[in-house]
């Protein structure tokens, strides 16, 4: 279904979902946003179940190309997961000025909450590899689960999105990198 939707009218739809919250969100307002009648969104996007469904697949696929992004310029699984976690802050910096009082749950929450399993299941196969290779260098140990370890590191990044500051500066990158960088690997066992 991605394919057949105008890119703007795509972009058009998320923007709504992450302002007004799945509550709120109206094949109307994305309309508007997208500067085209309601019945054109219709037509391209179905019902407003089938236009939060796109929007929320296009999130979950801006989310894959930022950890790709993300991983592509560090040299250990410490540095990559840390930056993961610097972003995760950042985007929760962005999410809570930009959502309305009833736009309900972060992103990230609607992400899972909606696309779940799949994304979920792909955010672990997405990491699995990176822990193969760490382990193929000594950063983790041989004997841990690929998989159970790329689970762990989702798990814990979401953490940087859903949680609030308890003992971490989460408004300072370097110290959320320091926080993740002594911890994440020791944890795996390198």
């Amino acid at each position: 279904m991605l394919n057949d939707v105008p890119p703007p009218v795509l972009a058009a739809a998320a923007d709504t979902l992450r302002r007004l919250g799945p509550d709120r969100f109206s094949i109307g307002a994305v309309a508007e946003a997208a500067g085209i009648s309601a019945e054109a969104a219709l037509e391209v996007l179905g019902n407003r179940e089938a236009a939060m469904k796109a929007a929320l697949d296009h999130m979950g696929n801006w989310y894959f190309r930022a950890l790709e992004a993300i991983t592509q310029h560090e040299d250990t699984l410490a540095g990559a997961v840390a930056e993961g976690c610097v972003e995760f802050c950042a985007h929760r910096r962005r999410s809570d000025q930009l959502r309305a009082p009833a736009a309900g749950s972060s992103l990230l929450v609607q992400l899972f909450a909606n696309v779940g399993g799949d994304l979920f299941d792909r955010t672990i196969a997405f990491w699995t590899p990176h822990v193969q290779a760490a382990q193929a260098t000594g950063e983790v140990a041989a004997d841990v689960d690929p998989r159970q370890a790329a689970e762990w590191i989702v798990r814990v990044m979401l953490s940087f999105e859903l949680l609030p500051p308890i003992g971490v500066n989460l408004e300072e990158s370097e110290e959320v990198r320091r926080f993740v960088s002594a911890f994440i690997v020791r944890g795996l066992g390198g």
